[in-house]
């Protein structure tokens, strides 16, 4: 069964350019779909991206993350993917409650090793192959580095 494959011309929202895309849904949804999504020429795509990318690094680097190595592309999606799963780590730090201020302290500490390793990986690949990384994981590794300092 083959899909059937509607193109549209439409305008870059920031250059205000016209060009094609090719869309695989019905055409009353592509209708929607070209009239309501907010449409980037390639040119304007990657400049969105790479200032959007400069911006989390920028983020990265103001709290101790390196630059990232890697393809321009790379470096973008693993931007990004970072800036996520350091957002899992803080929502796990605020989100944990403690008996006493030694809990805390040894909490904190771990935490603190933890964003250590992560600062050691300057690599976009390892970002990109760690994006599934969920807060369970996070605080297990947390939890073994918290037993490896009492």
């Amino acid at each position: 069964m083959t899909e059937d494959v509607y193109t549209y011309d439409v305008r870059c929202r920031t250059c205000r350019t016209m060009f094609k895309v090719q869309l695989f849904e019905s055409h009353q949804k592509n209708l929607f779909l070209v009239d309501k999504k907010d449409w980037y020429c390639e040119k304007c795509k990657k400049e969105y991206f790479s200032e959007q990318t400069k911006k989390l690094a920028k983020a990265h680097l103001a709290i101790g993350f390196p630059e990232l190595n890697g393809s321009l592309k790379m470096v973008s999606w693993a931007e990004k993917i970072r800036a996520e799963l350091i957002n899992k780590v803080d929502y796990l730090r605020k989100s944990l409650k403690f008996e006493n201020d030694d809990e805390k302290e040894q909490s904190g500490k771990a935490f603190d090793m933890f964003f250590r390793e992560w600062q050691e990986k300057t690599e976009a690949k390892w970002w990109i192959d760690h994006r599934k990384m969920t807060i369970r994981n996070i605080s297990k590794r947390v939890a073994e580095i918290s037993e490896l300092i009492k």
